[in-house]
């Protein structure tokens, strides 16, 4: 990633609060060459028909550049036991950068957008909420990119009411800017920044728990900690360089980092957003 790391050399100022009081301090740096990942192993107890995540992204390197899909999170037991959020290299489509989807070994391909994600210098909020007991196919998952509801699809498969899907279950592992399976997984490693990583187990709600348009028409985040995140809950923020998969829920569900340093802490956000070098 050619990143300039200080505003005033970067001759980039803080993206505008328009109002806004809450800040994001920091996020993470997820490096694609070091196999920067975090990882956990989710215990009994977690919701995997309702559940609902959040997360705050700026790309580094997209597929295409990459010669890979990379992976922004995927929850995995076996390879017959899984669900994962990509960005799917588009090369070949006619159009530049990846698209959005998700997919899950109960449901296939649940989605993939018609629209791409190819910004290197914005931060995107993503929101996945996973609903399966309700009896709308068409709510059972919902999308919201930068507080907007993502409607148009090329893919969209809603899963079958009730479905289990392979997020929160028990025995199967969280990973974050990874996908795995048992033949392994290290050229799919997501490459950029994460900041304001949320789980919310046994809740499906909607993008205003994170966020909020300014005065300025500019979606910006809310303050998270107050949030009810469940047992199998989580709140990965980065506050602690030391620990930067510790979670801030209150849950104890802390992550395993590997491939990522304290230097890995950046301050890059997406309330202090820093210039960067599109390539």
């Amino acid at each position: 990633m050619a990143i300039f790391q200080n505003n005033l050399l970067a001759g980039a100022g803080a993206q505008s609060s328009g109002g806004t009081t809450h800040s994001i301090d920091q996020s993470i740096r997820f490096n694609s060459a070091d196999d920067g990942n975090m990882y956990r192993v989710v215990g009994s107890g977690g919701n995997t028909k309702t559940w609902t995540f959040s997360g705050w992204f700026k790309l580094g390197l997209l597929g295409s550049q990459r010669g890979a899909s990379p992976f922004l999170w995927s929850g995995y037991q076996d390879d017959s036991n899984r669900t994962q959020l990509m960005l799917d290299n588009s090369v070949g489509t006619g159009a530049a950068g990846d698209f959005l989807c998700l997919y899950s070994t109960t449901g296939g391909n649940i989605f993939q957008t018609t629209r791409v994600f190819r910004d290197p210098s914005a931060w995107y909020h993503i929101v996945v909420v996973s609903d399966t007991s309700n009896a709308v196919s068409s709510e059972r998952i919902r999308l919201y990119i930068n507080g907007i509801r993502e409607t148009s699809f090329s893919t969209f498969n809603a899963p079958s009411l009730n479905a289990d899907l392979a997020w929160n279950k028990n025995g199967s592992t969280w990973y974050l800017g990874k996908y795995h399976s048992g033949s392994g997984s290290g050229t799919y490693n997501y490459d950029g920044y994460m900041a304001e990583l949320v789980n919310l187990d046994g809740t499906a709600t909607d993008c205003t728990s994170f966020g909020e348009f300014n005065s300025s028409g500019i979606w910006v985040p809310k303050d998270v900690s107050g949030l009810t995140f469940g047992t199998k809950g989580w709140y990965i923020d980065g506050r602690d360089s030391s620990d930067l998969g510790d979670d801030e829920s209150g849950q104890g569900n802390d992550f395993t980092v590997s491939g990522i340093a304290a230097h890995d802490q950046v301050f890059d956000t997406p309330t202090n957003n820093f210039c960067v070098m599109n390539p």
